[in-house]
């Protein structure tokens, strides 16, 4: 079994310090609510008086709601509605697509509780002294609780009863569906603290400075933890550590079931945000104004970025993305180049293909895998006998996945399952990589020959033998495909019959696989030379000759050609006449396969690295140093860019790499 970093471990300790900035979003007031994230927007409050809906990538506007104050409670999302508490002392509930009202309900003072929703009850507390139950679906109120202070505290639901602090020192239980009260324990100050609930436990933090755990059922003390301040922040539970801030500049990470101190990291203003813990990262921010990315198990800082202005807000870490509030008005977005890497068993030299929802890749370790494009997560693996370089071919109609393996052979997959639907086995490696045409498979093979299978079933409809191994991929317009040979020569075959219409002779083997475009095939040769054929005749256009051999594929976009070369360097070459536009040297052997998407092209080298060039320049826009050689293409979808690499991994990386501010 191929060993694996989880996939939903998008960050963890070992990249967090890759967290950049952006984009950032400006409200017209300080934001003390903190983010919610759901179907790829985000939600928070600002001082303003606005709830606020951005779409969670770019960070621009979806719909605003304006209450009657400002807004310090954090919303909660349930069932495609949007809870929020504002100090107009309202509850609202609103449509989360379109921020259209639902329904509202006024309580006698401000809301700065932020709600809890369980079996259809909204939970929310008031500085009028009381907790409310409301309908989720109606907001007609089903009960409510006295206490004798304010609530600022945001209530916890578990196992059928519920838990919040008031400002009359005391922590409450009570009935989650009467309302009834269960217990209550006196502290010795104000709670504005919201108690968090593990494993039978309940964890709270008092202005008396002290932080207690209590049995859930029945509210005996079972430790109690003195800070050197008031503790405003409310504890997270992870890994069977709890955490939490205290105003005497500290977090602490406790053990939850003896209350030993485990760490503390002392920060340079007071933390009263409650900590988010995620892939054993602890996520905090600070009056100082930081928010601070820490090691979950031994406190070491591992980032920090300052806003303008202390954080309050607790933050949202969501798929590669960490979202949080500041007093200087801004929702920050940051997110790291890498999203995810996944670790195969052996090195990783097919090309990525994303469709159908999952990208799909070969490994050395003899298999193909389907993942998760967002988070990496495995969703099948399908073992052949022998290690795989050919790149997944995707016919969308069947939804099937098709490659080749050094075992021979020729596999056909279900793309959903990775279910075998048929193979055929040649007579030597497949390294190529299959293309789709006119229904068939078309594909080559170290035995010489180039075969066409019928997609469905997987007959040979025709082949065709060359003078050499084949390790070229073929490219097919209209009926026509091209592919080259190890006997140095570029084929034009008619798709249907695989008659030969032409073929063109370089001065070596060539292993690039053609691209076409504009009635032109362009293809390297082992030669040093880029060729431009007429895709008709196959005469030559032109020639272009750089330093070394030529085993990466072209790339066309707009007048430009993009290939790599033995001589370490990226070319970008003027596709009507073949004269040099730019080149970029790196420290390796470029036989990755370019690719452009959005103006910047990307490609790998055997000096380990992934770069990102700006298309029209050659400027480099940004690099990502792997622990192997980069033979495998890069691939671009949906903000991402897939690329293998030699040390055993697939690794997916953010497209976007602009700063942004929007509002």
């Amino acid at each position: 079994m191929a060993q694996n970093i989880p996939g939903n471990r998008v960050i963890y300790p070992e990249n967090v310090a890759d967290l950049r900035q952006d984009w950032t979003y400006t409200t017209g007031g300080a934001i003390s609510s903190s983010p919610v994230v759901a179907n790829e927007t985000i939600y928070l409050g600002s001082r303003d008086h606005n709830l606020y809906a951005l779409d969670a990538r770019t960070g621009q506007l979806r719909w605003s709601y304006t209450t009657g104050n400002i807004i310090e409670s954090s919303p909660v999302f349930a069932d495609d509605v949007v809870y929020i508490g504002s100090f107009d002392g309202t509850l609202y509930a609103l449509e989360a697509r379109t921020g259209g009202l639902l329904w509202s309900y006024t309580t006698r003072d401000p809301i700065d509780s932020s709600p809890a929703i369980a079996e259809g009850i909204v939970y929310i507390g008031s500085t009028d002294y009381s907790l409310y139950a409301l309908d989720a679906s109606t907001g007609e109120q089903r009960w409510s609780y006295a206490t004798e202070g304010g609530i600022r505290s945001s209530p916890a639901i578990a196992d059928g009863l519920g838990y919040f602090g008031s400002w009359d020192h005391t922590l409450y239980a009570f009935d989650a569906s009467t309302g009834a009260t269960i217990w209550t324990f006196a502290t010795g100050d104000r709670i504005s603290s919201s108690p968090a609930v593990a494993n039978g436990v309940v964890y709270i933090g008092s202005e008396d400075r002290i932080f207690y755990a209590l049995d859930a059922v029945t509210g005996k003390k079972l430790w109690s933890f003195e800070a050197g301040d008031i503790i405003l922040s409310s504890p997270a539970v992870a890994i069977g550590v709890v955490y939490f801030g205290s105003h005497d500049r500290r977090l602490y990470a406790l053990d939850a079931a003896t209350g030993k101190q485990l760490w503390n990291f002392i920060a340079e203003g007071a933390i009263d945000a409650a900590p988010v813990v995620a892939d054993e990262v602890v996520y905090v921010g600070s009056w100082d104004s930081n928010l601070y990315a820490l090691n979950a198990i031994t406190g070491e800082k591992l980032w920090s970025y300052a806003t303008g202005d202390a954080i309050e807000s607790s933050p949202a870490v969501v798929n590669g993305w960490v979202y949080v509030g500041s007093r200087d008005s801004r929702l920050y977005a940051f997110t790291s180049d890498r999203i995810w890497s996944y670790t195969t068993g052996g090195s990783v030299q097919s090309s990525p293909v994303v469709a159908n929802g999952l990208v799909y890749f070969g490994s050395q370790d003899s298999r193909v895998y389907a993942l998760d494009p967002i988070t990496g997560d495995e969703q099948w693996n399908y073992v052949t006998g022998n290690s795989i370089f050919s790149s997944p071919a995707f016919e969308n109609e069947e939804e099937v996945i098709y490659f080749g393996s050094d075992d021979h052979t020729v596999y056909a997959l279900a793309s959903s399952t990775g279910a075998k639907l048929w193979s055929y086995t040649t007579g030597g490696r497949v390294t190529s990589s299959p293309t789709i045409a006119q229904g068939m498979v078309l594909v080559g093979s170290h035995d010489h020959s180039f075969y066409a299978f019928d997609v469905y079933v997987g007959e040979k409809l025709w082949s065709y033998t060359t003078g050499g191994p084949i390790y070229s991929s073929p490219a097919a317009t209209g009926t026509v495909v091209y592919f080259g040979s190890h006997d140095h020569k570029l084929y034009a075959l008619d798709v249907m019959t695989g008659k030969e219409l032409w073929s063109y002779e370089t001065g070596d083997a060539i292993l690039s696989r053609p691209a076409i475009s504009g009635g032109v095939v362009y293809f390297g040769s082992r030669d040093h030379k880029l060729y431009a054929l007429d895709a008709v005749t196959g005469k030559e256009i032109w020639s272009y000759q750089v330093g070394d051999i030529i085993d990466s594929s072209p790339a066309v976009a707009g007048d430009m050609v993009f290939i790599g070369s033995h001589d370490h360097k990226l070319y970008a070459i003027d596709a009507s006449v073949g004269e040099e536009w730019w080149s970029y040297t790196t420290g390796g052997i470029v036989d990755s396969s370019p690719t452009v998407a959005d103006g910047v092209v990307y490609f790998g080298s055997q000096d380990h690295t992934l770069y990102a060039l700006n298309a029209n320049s050659g400027e480099k826009l940004w690099s990502y140093t792997t622990g192997g050689m980069i033979i495998s293409s890069p691939r671009v979808a949906d903000g991402f860019v897939y690329v293998g690499s030699d040390d055993r991994n697939l690794y997916a990386f953010n497209q976007k790499h602009n700063l942004s501010e929007r509002g």
